[in-house]
């Protein structure tokens, strides 16, 4: 988990009304994708989300075809 220094965040993206990364307040974030040092969660939206932490490639898995 990655932790946010709150000195470099608004109070909205502290409480986590705000994301983290562009300050969208409306839908209110619902990612956690982080804490801060006083273990509070750090949210973003959605698309800020997987900009931060894109998905890891699928295993892919070959199967003897008959």
């Amino acid at each position: 988990m990655v932790t946010f220094d709150p000195e470099s965040l608004t109070l909205a993206q502290c409480f986590g009304d705000a994301c983290v990364v562009c300050h969208k307040k409306w839908p209110r974030p619902r990612v956690r994708v982080g804490r801060l040092p006083d273990e509070s969660a750090v949210m973003a939206c959605h698309d800020c989300a997987e900009a931060l932490f894109p998905a890891q490639l699928a295993t892919v898995l070959a199967f003897p075809t008959r």
